[in-house]
């Protein structure tokens, strides 16, 4: 394992952004349509979090698989993350650089906050969506400045036993008059894991994150915020990341570079506006160099009247994105010394195609919206539209005829000729979205939403970007872009049963009717693919959630069922398909906590399980997943006063059982073959002591 001192942490600067009792990062919100649901921030803290999936996993509808950094992957409602709208502080994460690695990096100790759409409801930037969205939010300094606190920073440590990962926070930040500015540094240094069973998982290596704010205050109704983030994988990774199983690790650098600009200003309730513009560039370095870089921005303006009957809020504005997929390591073309070209299209020769220049991939998304908040009493009506125009520029042209090369174990193969020229397409759509939700008086409410989904295809994937594939990837000129229908039904529950307990309940079902689903047909280990609609598909689903107080208890369950139907066996047999790679059990959540006031700490139980399923993916091919269930307890101790006042210590332990399990949000198509699985970690003991002041 390579080594990162605690001092150098030190010397670098960095953040621990957890639960403070004199912070308003007192919780992470997950924000659905139908309301909000808090998760505490503990769950960061207390859990030594390392991956996404360790605060996300049990979240209604939401499913997380990936064992290692790189290959972190989120899954809503049978869409993978290709489908889900996920912003890191306003930047979109867009398109990917190998189909073996996950497109999002991302350190969740610099968490503060998680908006979690499930579903889109929306026109307002969900453009692309067809799962829902995630929005990632880092802390700033005035987050955690105390009253009259200029200057303050915070300290962190933590160990895991099961990966012998060892981690360092540190976090500096600061005010003066109307500035403000945050820096931090986050590093583990870690081993691989193993699984209950033996099988080796994750990696060997250092994450860094790198974060840095500064904001100012206009006045109280204008604010300026600017930030510069890498996130930094490095070390040896499995060569496919999601089969750490194999073996077969390689020297690696993956990181994430951010630059993100967000202006708010709200000095009456005619205007409320928010713009951002963003800079995000993915890469990967190993046998690979290459990456993604995505640019955008979006600004959104809310203009509210009211009388003492109603209220209205037109919702409005635009967002522009362009994602550009790249290779510095893409060859030239070479003719197949093995082989043959049938060149049948007059005016083109063996010469004038050949040494085909390779260039990025990129698309331009462009996007205007208005919607409309209607209130009278418990009544809320949200009519909306958005218009999408899409352009992408990407590796394709022609067929001239057809190309015979040697494929796998030297078998030769025949596939299409193309010219080796750029293919470009273009489209533009209508997206309306309604949605209606009454409160009765009683705590009881409903809403109903429909919404039309619209998606254009990303570019391609940057290891495509190379000379062997500019002569064998040829246009598709009846390709469409990727549709659908989005319904949904809710009821939700709430209310104060005494003064000491309260009640919440949420049932919702949805339905999603998906056309034109894009994969990139090709065989594995071979050049060549083309892009093609391969059919819709149907998805649909129950989520249902409940939590119960009273005094220092809290209780929450959950229920999550969602199921892909197929209307093509070729949805999913390639490269590039939004769909997940086949269905999950059905998963059940049960969380206990109680605080020990004269103690000041906090204990608690964590259950996940998930029921066994027989499933097929795309390709119609028919396998197993068995279910699994685990269990973690945890504590927290947070002395309110005295010397120790700002001292954090937290404690678990996870997989408390030592159960041998893999999730089933993963592409794994058959449980045959145990080195094919990305195993989920097997006990682990979890500690971090924190210290701010």
């Amino acid at each position: 394992m390579r080594k990162l001192s605690f001092f150098a942490c030190v010397a670098l600067s960095c953040c621990a952004l957890k639960a403070d009792d004199v912070t308003n990062l007192g919780q992470i919100n997950v924000i659905s349509s139908t309301g909000n649901e808090n998760i505490d921030a503990s769950k960061i803290s207390v859990r030594n979090a390392n991956l996404i999936k360790d605060i996300l996993r049990d979240v209604p509808g939401v499913y997380v698989g990936g064992e290692n950094g790189l290959n972190q992957k989120i899954y809503m409602r049978g869409i993978n993350d290709r489908g889900i709208n996920i912003t890191i502080d306003g930047a979109r994460q867009k398109g990917n650089a190998f189909h073996h690695s996950a497109d999002l990096l991302l350190d969740p100790e610099l968490i503060k906050a998680v908006d979690i759409g499930l579903g889109v409801h929306s026109v307002v930037g969900t453009s692309g969506a067809l799962g829902g969205s995630i929005a990632f939010e880092t802390a700033n300094a005035r987050d955690l400045l105390e009253d009259g606190q200029s200057f303050g920073g915070k300290l962190k440590g933590s160990y895991t036993s099961n990966n012998k990962n060892w981690g360092q926070n540190l976090i500096l930040f600061g005010a003066y008059e109307g500035f403000d500015a945050l820096t931090s540094i986050s590093h583990h240094g870690h081993d691989f894991g193993k699984s209950a069973n033996g099988y080796r998982m994750g990696g060997d290596g250092d994450d860094l994150d790198l974060l840095f704010k500064i904001g100012y205050d206009f006045n109280d109704y204008a604010r300026l915020e600017l930030s510069s983030q890498r996130m930094q994988y490095d070390g040896m990774y499995p060569l496919k990341a999601e089969w750490a199983s194999q073996g077969n690790p390689v020297d690696t650098k993956y990181f994430r570079d951010t630059y993100t600009s967000k202006f708010t200003y709200n000095p009456n309730d005619y205007v409320d506006l928010s713009a951002n513009a963003y800079y995000t560039d993915h890469h990967m370095k190993s046998s690979l160099n290459a990456g993604v870089k995505t640019i955008g921005a979006k600004i959104i303006n809310k203009t509210l009247f009211q009388s003492d009957a109603f209220s209205n809020t037109l919702v409005y504005g635009g967002e522009y994105y362009q994602s550009k997929s790249y290779n510095k390591n893409a060859s030239n073309y070479t003719f197949p010394s093995k082989g043959t070209l049938n060149i049948t299209r007059p005016g083109y020769t063996q010469e004038s195609i050949k040494n085909p220049k390779v260039q990025d991939d990129k698309a331009d998304s462009f996007s205007l919206f208005i919607e409309d908040q209607f209130r009278y009493g418990n009544l809320t009506l949200t009519p909306g539209v958005r218009l999408d125009h899409y352009v992408l520029h990407t590796m394709g042209g022609d067929v001239i005829g057809t190309i015979t090369s040697p494929g796998r174990g030297g078998k030769l193969t025949t596939s299409p000729l193309s010219s080796g020229e750029r293919a470009k397409y273009s489209w533009s759509e209508i997206s309306p979205a309604f949605s209606i939700d009454y409160q009765l008086d009683m705590g009881l409410g409903l809403y109903a939403s429909y919404a039309r989904l619209f998606r254009g295809p990303d570019p391609i994937e940057s290891i495509r970007l190379d000379g062997s594939n500019v002569l064998s990837i040829t246009t598709n000129d009846e390709l469409e872009p990727e549709t659908g229908n989005a319904y949904e039904l809710g009821i939700r529950y709430q209310t104060n049963i005494t003064d000491n307990q309260n009640i919440s309940l949420s049932t919702k079902y949805f339905y999603d009717q998906y056309k034109n689903l894009i994969v990139e047909m090709g065989r594995a280990g071979e050049v060549g693919i083309r892009r093609i609609n391969g059919g819709p598909a149907d998805t649909n689903g129950v989520e249902i959630s409940a939590r119960y107080n009273i005094n220092a208890l809290s209780l929450a369950a959950s229920y999550s069922h969602s199921r892909t139907k197929y209307k093509n066996s070729n949805n999913n047999a390639g490269y590039g398909g939004v769909l997940a790679y086949s269905d999950s059990g059905d998963k059940y959540t049960f969380n206990a906590e109680y605080f020990i006031a004269s103690l000041d700490t906090l204990i608690g139980y964590n259950l996940i399980a998930v029921n066994k399923i027989d499933t097929k993916n795309g390709s119609n091919t028919s396998f197993k997943k068995p279910g699994y269930a685990t269990s973690d307890i945890y504590a927290n101790w947070t002395p309110s006063d005295g010397k120790l006042k700002n001292l954090e210590v937290n404690f678990g332990i996870y997989n408390l059982f030592d159960k041998a399990y893999w999730s089933h949000s993963q592409r794994s198509a058959s449980a045959d073959r145990d080195s094919s699985i990305d195993w989920s970690e097997g006990r682990s003991i979890k500690a971090s002591l924190s210290y701010k002041f």
